[in-house]
């Protein structure tokens, strides 16, 4: 598969959005994202999200995984990479906000960035 459709489908699949709705009606947000505009380049990523059961209010799962390696042994990719996840939940009635993002441009021997989120219910035992 040529670089040019890589670029198209990492256009379309860039971010993925995961909501989950707690008993308060707040709507807590995941999203996770990259790009990569390369001349000549290594790409690997893996995306995906999955609700827990067949309710939001259950859980949800959600990682972005991205690779850049060199293009041949001894030859850099080049170009630019940045990958992101940030959210913004509410758990245990405490509001918790994240964010981490990586970039490089250049020659690019090694990118290499793994991001995850779990949400799973607490259930009181009582």
């Amino acid at each position: 598969m040529s670089i040019s459709r890589y670029f198209g489908i990492l256009l379309l699949g860039c971010i993925i959005l995961a909501s989950a709705a707690s008993a308060e009606s707040f709507c807590s947000r995941v999203e996770t994202g990259s790009s990569m505009w390369l001349s000549v380049g290594s790409i690997t990523t893996q995306m995906g999200g999955r609700f827990i059961s067949a309710s939001a209010d259950e859980g949800i799962e959600l990682f972005n995984n991205v690779l850049v390696t060199e293009y041949a042994p001894g030859i850099p990719s080049q170009g630019s990479v940045s990958a992101f996840i940030r959210g913004r939940i509410m758990e245990d009635g405490k509001m918790v906000e994240f964010e981490d993002s990586t970039s490089i441009m250049g020659n690019i021997s090694s990118f290499a960035k793994s991001m995850s989120y779990s949400s799973k219910p607490s259930y009181d035992l009582f």
